[in-house]
Protein backbone atom coordinates (compact mmCIF):
# COMPACT_ATOMS: atom_id res chain seq x y z
CA UNK A 1 0.00 0.00 0.00
CA UNK A 2 1.32 3.39 -1.35
CA UNK A 3 2.05 5.98 1.48
CA UNK A 4 -0.86 8.43 2.41
CA UNK A 5 -0.20 11.54 0.28
CA UNK A 6 0.73 14.81 2.58
CA UNK A 7 -1.95 17.53 3.15
CA UNK A 8 -1.64 20.45 -0.42
CA UNK A 9 -1.88 24.41 0.37
CA UNK A 10 -5.50 24.34 -0.67
CA UNK A 11 -6.70 21.98 1.49
CA UNK A 12 -5.01 23.27 4.53
CA UNK A 13 -6.78 26.54 3.60
CA UNK A 14 -9.89 25.38 3.43
CA UNK A 15 -9.76 23.24 6.51
CA UNK A 16 -9.09 26.85 8.09
CA UNK A 17 -12.12 28.33 6.20
CA UNK A 18 -14.58 25.08 7.50
CA UNK A 19 -12.78 25.38 11.53
CA UNK A 20 -13.66 29.09 11.30
CA UNK A 21 -17.25 28.82 10.08
CA UNK A 22 -17.69 26.20 12.42
CA UNK A 23 -16.45 27.93 15.39
CA UNK A 24 -18.06 31.76 13.76
CA UNK A 25 -21.20 32.74 16.65
CA UNK A 26 -20.99 30.23 18.98
CA UNK A 27 -22.30 30.03 22.06
CA UNK A 28 -25.62 30.13 19.09
CA UNK A 29 -27.43 33.15 19.48
CA UNK A 30 -31.05 32.96 19.77
CA UNK A 31 -32.95 32.76 17.03
CA UNK A 32 -30.37 29.42 15.66
CA UNK A 33 -30.93 27.89 19.26
CA UNK A 34 -34.55 27.93 18.57
CA UNK A 35 -33.93 26.11 15.09
CA UNK A 36 -31.83 24.07 16.19
CA UNK A 37 -34.38 22.51 19.20
CA UNK A 38 -37.39 23.02 17.03
CA UNK A 39 -35.90 20.67 14.49
CA UNK A 40 -35.38 18.54 17.11
CA UNK A 41 -38.35 18.00 18.43
CA UNK A 42 -40.20 18.28 14.97
CA UNK A 43 -38.31 14.89 14.14
CA UNK A 44 -39.09 13.05 17.12
CA UNK A 45 -42.85 14.10 17.11
CA UNK A 46 -42.87 12.29 13.31
CA UNK A 47 -41.00 9.20 14.44
CA UNK A 48 -43.10 8.71 17.20
CA UNK A 49 -42.81 10.74 20.01
CA UNK A 50 -43.55 9.44 23.68
CA UNK A 51 -45.03 6.34 22.40
CA UNK A 52 -41.92 5.50 20.53
CA UNK A 53 -38.93 7.37 22.23
CA UNK A 54 -38.76 8.54 26.16
CA UNK A 55 -37.45 11.82 24.94
CA UNK A 56 -36.30 13.89 22.59
CA UNK A 57 -32.42 12.57 23.37
CA UNK A 58 -33.21 8.75 23.51
CA UNK A 59 -34.52 9.83 19.42
CA UNK A 60 -31.32 11.17 18.95
CA UNK A 61 -29.65 7.91 19.53
CA UNK A 62 -32.11 5.71 17.30
CA UNK A 63 -30.91 8.65 14.76
CA UNK A 64 -27.24 7.73 15.53
CA UNK A 65 -27.40 3.82 15.59
CA UNK A 66 -29.98 3.74 12.64
CA UNK A 67 -28.87 6.45 9.83
CA UNK A 68 -26.90 5.86 7.27
CA UNK A 69 -22.67 6.35 8.02
CA UNK A 70 -21.98 6.69 4.26
CA UNK A 71 -22.32 9.43 1.37
CA UNK A 72 -23.63 8.41 -1.48
CA UNK A 73 -21.20 10.77 -3.65
CA UNK A 74 -18.03 9.87 -1.91
CA UNK A 75 -15.90 6.90 -2.35
CA UNK A 76 -14.69 3.56 -0.64
CA UNK A 77 -11.37 5.37 1.74
CA UNK A 78 -12.93 6.19 5.09
CA UNK A 79 -11.20 8.87 7.55
CA UNK A 80 -11.28 9.16 10.88
CA UNK A 81 -9.51 11.74 12.95
CA UNK A 82 -8.59 13.00 16.49
CA UNK A 83 -7.50 16.31 17.66
CA UNK A 84 -5.57 18.64 15.82
CA UNK A 85 -1.78 19.63 14.33
CA UNK A 86 -0.26 22.20 12.58
CA UNK A 87 1.26 20.63 9.28
CA UNK A 88 3.70 22.04 7.14
CA UNK A 89 2.05 25.21 5.02
CA UNK A 90 -0.19 25.79 7.99
CA UNK A 91 -0.44 29.65 9.94
CA UNK A 92 -1.65 27.96 13.07
CA UNK A 93 -2.70 24.50 14.59
CA UNK A 94 -6.17 23.22 12.44
CA UNK A 95 -8.33 20.39 14.03
CA UNK A 96 -7.94 17.02 12.18
CA UNK A 97 -12.10 16.80 11.92
CA UNK A 98 -11.64 20.08 9.18
CA UNK A 99 -8.65 18.61 7.67
CA UNK A 100 -10.35 15.32 7.04
CA UNK A 101 -13.38 17.34 5.56
CA UNK A 102 -11.25 19.39 3.46
CA UNK A 103 -9.49 16.12 1.86
CA UNK A 104 -12.64 14.55 1.95
CA UNK A 105 -14.16 17.29 -0.85
CA UNK A 106 -11.13 16.94 -2.51
CA UNK A 107 -10.50 13.80 -2.48
CA UNK A 108 -13.65 11.69 -2.26
CA UNK A 109 -13.26 10.63 1.62
CA UNK A 110 -16.53 9.56 3.62
CA UNK A 111 -16.04 11.81 6.78
CA UNK A 112 -18.39 11.05 9.43
CA UNK A 113 -19.71 14.92 9.89
CA UNK A 114 -20.45 14.74 6.17
CA UNK A 115 -22.18 11.34 6.09
CA UNK A 116 -26.17 11.27 6.78
CA UNK A 117 -26.12 10.73 10.07
CA UNK A 118 -23.26 12.83 10.96
CA UNK A 119 -25.07 15.84 9.43
CA UNK A 120 -28.36 15.46 11.01
CA UNK A 121 -26.65 14.84 14.39
CA UNK A 122 -24.96 18.45 13.56
CA UNK A 123 -28.37 19.95 13.01
CA UNK A 124 -29.45 19.10 16.30
CA UNK A 125 -26.45 21.39 17.97
CA UNK A 126 -26.34 19.09 21.43
CA UNK A 127 -22.52 19.90 22.13
CA UNK A 128 -23.83 23.88 22.17
CA UNK A 129 -24.32 25.63 25.54
CA UNK A 130 -27.33 27.70 24.72
CA UNK A 131 -29.15 24.48 23.35
CA UNK A 132 -28.62 22.86 26.22
CA UNK A 133 -30.07 25.07 28.08
CA UNK A 134 -33.15 24.82 26.14
CA UNK A 135 -33.88 21.32 25.91
CA UNK A 136 -33.57 21.41 30.09
CA UNK A 137 -36.58 24.00 30.33
CA UNK A 138 -38.46 23.18 27.08
CA UNK A 139 -38.33 19.36 28.34
CA UNK A 140 -37.98 19.53 31.69
CA UNK A 141 -34.65 16.79 31.22
CA UNK A 142 -31.66 16.56 33.93
CA UNK A 143 -28.83 19.09 33.34
CA UNK A 144 -26.27 16.17 34.14
CA UNK A 145 -27.93 13.92 31.48
CA UNK A 146 -28.46 16.25 28.70
CA UNK A 147 -24.74 17.49 29.26
CA UNK A 148 -23.24 13.69 28.84
CA UNK A 149 -25.68 12.60 25.92
CA UNK A 150 -24.08 14.41 23.54
CA UNK A 151 -21.15 12.25 23.70
CA UNK A 152 -22.81 8.81 24.35
CA UNK A 153 -25.05 9.81 20.77
CA UNK A 154 -21.66 10.36 18.83
CA UNK A 155 -19.78 7.32 19.87
CA UNK A 156 -22.50 5.67 18.91
CA UNK A 157 -22.24 7.37 15.30
CA UNK A 158 -18.43 6.79 15.38
CA UNK A 159 -19.09 3.10 16.23
CA UNK A 160 -21.37 2.47 13.38
CA UNK A 161 -19.39 4.51 10.73
CA UNK A 162 -16.36 2.61 11.77
CA UNK A 163 -17.91 -0.69 11.20
CA UNK A 164 -18.91 0.50 7.48
CA UNK A 165 -15.37 0.48 6.54
CA UNK A 166 -14.94 -1.77 3.81
CA UNK A 167 -11.54 0.07 2.02
CA UNK A 168 -8.53 1.63 2.76
CA UNK A 169 -9.08 4.35 6.13
CA UNK A 170 -7.15 7.37 6.18
CA UNK A 171 -6.35 8.49 10.02
CA UNK A 172 -6.10 11.98 10.76
CA UNK A 173 -4.47 12.03 14.24
CA UNK A 174 -0.63 12.42 15.01
CA UNK A 175 -0.41 10.12 18.28
CA UNK A 176 -3.78 8.43 19.13
CA UNK A 177 -5.20 8.54 23.01
CA UNK A 178 -6.61 5.59 24.67
CA UNK A 179 -9.58 7.57 25.77
CA UNK A 180 -10.20 9.40 22.53
CA UNK A 181 -13.32 7.85 20.06
CA UNK A 182 -10.53 7.24 18.16
CA UNK A 183 -8.84 5.09 20.83
CA UNK A 184 -11.12 3.49 22.69
CA UNK A 185 -14.14 2.80 20.12
CA UNK A 186 -13.23 3.61 16.53
CA UNK A 187 -9.34 1.66 15.74
CA UNK A 188 -10.86 -1.36 17.81
CA UNK A 189 -13.57 -1.66 15.25
CA UNK A 190 -11.52 -0.62 11.93
CA UNK A 191 -8.46 -3.54 13.37
CA UNK A 192 -10.99 -5.99 14.67
CA UNK A 193 -11.99 -9.09 12.97
CA UNK A 194 -14.34 -7.81 11.25
CA UNK A 195 -12.48 -4.66 10.03
CA UNK A 196 -10.30 -4.14 7.59
CA UNK A 197 -6.79 -4.75 9.25
CA UNK A 198 -3.95 -2.57 9.76
CA UNK A 199 -3.18 -3.30 6.42
CA UNK A 200 -5.64 -0.92 5.18
CA UNK A 201 -4.69 1.83 7.15
CA UNK A 202 -2.98 5.24 6.75
CA UNK A 203 -1.72 8.10 8.14
CA UNK A 204 -1.39 11.59 6.27
CA UNK A 205 -0.28 13.04 9.46
CA UNK A 206 3.40 12.61 9.88
CA UNK A 207 3.92 10.91 12.95
CA UNK A 208 5.62 13.61 15.95
CA UNK A 209 9.21 13.67 17.38
CA UNK A 210 9.03 12.18 20.76
CA UNK A 211 12.83 13.51 22.36
CA UNK A 212 12.08 10.62 24.92
CA UNK A 213 12.36 7.58 21.93
CA UNK A 214 15.72 6.90 20.39
CA UNK A 215 15.75 8.87 16.74
CA UNK A 216 16.54 5.32 15.50
CA UNK A 217 13.13 3.95 16.09
CA UNK A 218 11.58 6.55 14.24
CA UNK A 219 10.98 4.54 11.15
CA UNK A 220 9.76 1.52 12.71
CA UNK A 221 7.59 3.41 15.13
CA UNK A 222 5.97 5.62 12.28
CA UNK A 223 5.14 2.70 10.30
CA UNK A 224 1.23 2.44 9.57
CA UNK A 225 0.70 -0.55 10.62
CA UNK A 226 2.85 -0.40 13.93
CA UNK A 227 1.46 3.65 14.71
CA UNK A 228 -2.38 2.05 14.17
CA UNK A 229 -1.35 -0.64 17.16
CA UNK A 230 -0.27 1.88 19.81
CA UNK A 231 -1.37 4.51 22.12
CA UNK A 232 -0.08 7.39 23.23
CA UNK A 233 0.09 6.34 26.19
CA UNK A 234 1.79 2.81 25.67
CA UNK A 235 5.43 5.11 25.05
CA UNK A 236 4.67 8.53 27.55
CA UNK A 237 7.51 9.71 29.04
CA UNK A 238 5.30 11.18 32.22
CA UNK A 239 3.41 7.49 32.96
CA UNK A 240 5.99 4.46 31.43
CA UNK A 241 9.44 3.16 31.56
CA UNK A 242 11.22 1.68 28.73
CA UNK A 243 10.13 -1.58 29.93
CA UNK A 244 6.31 -1.16 30.00
CA UNK A 245 6.55 0.37 26.54
CA UNK A 246 8.55 -2.81 25.52
CA UNK A 247 5.99 -5.34 26.35
CA UNK A 248 3.25 -3.02 25.08
CA UNK A 249 5.18 -3.31 22.18
CA UNK A 250 5.88 -6.85 21.92
CA UNK A 251 2.22 -7.75 22.08
CA UNK A 252 2.09 -6.40 19.26
CA UNK A 253 1.79 -8.10 15.78
CA UNK A 254 3.50 -6.28 12.81
CA UNK A 255 4.26 -7.65 9.25
CA UNK A 256 7.36 -9.53 8.34
CA UNK A 257 8.80 -7.01 6.64
CA UNK A 258 9.51 -5.89 10.27
CA UNK A 259 9.81 -8.47 12.38
CA UNK A 260 13.62 -8.08 12.82
CA UNK A 261 13.15 -5.03 13.69
CA UNK A 262 10.40 -5.59 16.43
CA UNK A 263 12.51 -8.32 18.14
CA UNK A 264 15.42 -5.18 18.06
CA UNK A 265 13.30 -2.43 19.60
CA UNK A 266 11.87 -4.72 22.30
CA UNK A 267 15.35 -6.29 23.11
CA UNK A 268 16.49 -2.55 23.40
CA UNK A 269 13.85 -1.17 25.54
CA UNK A 270 13.56 -4.07 27.66
CA UNK A 271 17.42 -3.64 28.63
CA UNK A 272 17.54 0.09 29.54
CA UNK A 273 16.40 1.27 33.04
CA UNK A 274 15.02 4.51 32.25
CA UNK A 275 14.14 6.94 28.43
CA UNK A 276 17.49 8.88 28.78
CA UNK A 277 19.90 6.15 29.19
CA UNK A 278 18.26 5.14 25.50
CA UNK A 279 18.78 8.75 24.02
CA UNK A 280 22.13 10.13 25.67
CA UNK A 281 25.13 10.21 23.81
CA UNK A 282 27.77 7.15 23.94
CA UNK A 283 30.98 8.26 25.73
CA UNK A 284 33.97 8.64 23.59
CA UNK A 285 36.54 6.01 24.85
CA UNK A 286 39.61 7.12 26.37
CA UNK A 287 43.64 6.53 25.84
CA UNK A 288 43.12 3.60 28.50
CA UNK A 289 40.63 2.44 27.26
CA UNK A 290 41.98 1.33 23.78
CA UNK A 291 43.63 -2.21 24.14
CA UNK A 292 47.08 -2.36 23.27
CA UNK A 293 48.29 -5.19 21.79
CA UNK A 294 51.24 -6.87 23.32
CA UNK A 295 54.48 -6.65 20.50
CA UNK A 296 54.79 -9.64 18.30
CA UNK A 297 58.23 -11.88 19.38
CA UNK A 298 59.58 -12.28 15.77
CA UNK A 299 61.49 -15.69 15.62
CA UNK A 300 65.03 -15.71 14.51
CA UNK A 301 66.08 -15.54 11.03
CA UNK A 302 67.08 -19.41 9.54
CA UNK A 303 70.04 -19.50 7.26
CA UNK A 304 68.69 -19.94 3.84
CA UNK A 305 70.37 -22.49 1.49
CA UNK A 306 72.71 -21.37 -0.64
CA UNK A 307 71.55 -21.50 -4.03
CA UNK A 308 73.75 -22.75 -7.09
CA UNK A 309 75.33 -19.98 -9.26
CA UNK A 310 78.07 -18.39 -10.53
CA UNK A 311 81.38 -18.97 -8.01
CA UNK A 312 81.36 -16.72 -5.66
CA UNK A 313 85.09 -15.18 -4.69
CA UNK A 314 86.60 -16.84 -1.24
CA UNK A 315 86.20 -14.56 1.31
CA UNK A 316 89.84 -14.52 3.08
CA UNK A 317 89.36 -15.51 6.74
CA UNK A 318 90.68 -13.26 9.51
CA UNK A 319 93.55 -14.22 11.04
CA UNK A 320 94.79 -13.35 14.12
CA UNK A 321 96.68 -10.00 12.85
CA UNK A 322 93.89 -9.07 10.44
CA UNK A 323 90.63 -7.42 12.19
CA UNK A 324 87.24 -8.85 10.52
CA UNK A 325 85.59 -6.51 8.31
CA UNK A 326 82.47 -4.87 9.49
CA UNK A 327 79.56 -5.65 8.21
CA UNK A 328 77.12 -2.83 7.16
CA UNK A 329 73.69 -3.12 9.75
CA UNK A 330 70.83 -4.26 7.50
CA UNK A 331 68.21 -1.72 6.47
CA UNK A 332 64.82 -2.26 8.42
CA UNK A 333 61.87 -1.93 6.02
CA UNK A 334 59.49 0.15 5.98
CA UNK A 335 56.17 0.34 8.55
CA UNK A 336 53.86 -0.72 5.64
CA UNK A 337 56.10 -3.26 4.13
CA UNK A 338 56.54 -5.45 7.49
CA UNK A 339 54.30 -8.12 5.92
CA UNK A 340 57.03 -9.06 4.10
CA UNK A 341 58.91 -12.04 4.46
CA UNK A 342 61.98 -11.10 6.71
CA UNK A 343 60.16 -7.55 7.49
CA UNK A 344 60.23 -6.77 11.54
CA UNK A 345 56.58 -6.60 12.95
CA UNK A 346 56.20 -3.21 14.78
CA UNK A 347 56.48 -3.29 18.20
CA UNK A 348 53.49 -0.45 19.08
CA UNK A 349 50.39 -0.21 17.12
CA UNK A 350 48.56 2.73 17.64
CA UNK A 351 44.70 2.34 17.44
CA UNK A 352 42.79 5.23 16.58
CA UNK A 353 40.08 6.44 18.15
CA UNK A 354 36.42 5.36 17.33
CA UNK A 355 34.30 7.23 15.83
CA UNK A 356 32.09 9.29 18.13
CA UNK A 357 28.41 8.16 16.93
CA UNK A 358 25.69 10.84 16.34
CA UNK A 359 22.83 11.93 19.09
CA UNK A 360 19.79 11.64 18.54
CA UNK A 361 18.36 14.97 17.00
CA UNK A 362 15.03 15.90 16.63
CA UNK A 363 12.94 15.01 13.49
CA UNK A 364 12.62 17.83 11.36
CA UNK A 365 8.86 17.96 11.95
CA UNK A 366 6.29 20.14 14.35
CA UNK A 367 5.46 18.26 17.72
CA UNK A 368 1.78 18.51 17.60
CA UNK A 369 -0.35 19.01 20.57
CA UNK A 370 -0.98 15.01 22.06
CA UNK A 371 -4.27 13.38 21.98
CA UNK A 372 -4.93 13.34 25.00
CA UNK A 373 -5.49 16.74 25.73
CA UNK A 374 -9.27 17.73 27.18
CA UNK A 375 -12.07 17.64 24.77
CA UNK A 376 -12.99 20.65 22.97
CA UNK A 377 -16.96 20.69 22.91
CA UNK A 378 -18.27 20.41 19.45
CA UNK A 379 -14.73 19.60 17.31
CA UNK A 380 -13.36 16.51 19.08
CA UNK A 381 -13.74 13.17 18.85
Amino acid sequence: MTEAPRFTQAEIDRAIALEDAHKDGRPLPPERVKQAVDRLYGEWIAAGGEKKFADVLEFATHVAKTESPTAEHRGETRALWSFKSQPEGAPREVGHRFLAQACGESRGYQVLEDSPVGRRLDSYELWDGNVQSALIKRFGLDEGYVQESPADIWDAASESYAKAATGEVEIFAADIGAGSVLGRMEMPRVLGPEGVGKEAVRFPVEFPHHAHLPQDMYAFLSDDSVRCQLRLEDYKKETTTPEQFAAKLAAIDVPEYLKQAHTAAVARLSAATSYEELTAPAAEPTESEITRPEPAQSEPAKAEPQQPGPKQPKVQEAGPSQPAPTQPEPKQPPLGQSFLHGGAVPSRVVVPPRPRPGVAGTHGTINPVIEAAPKSQGVEQ
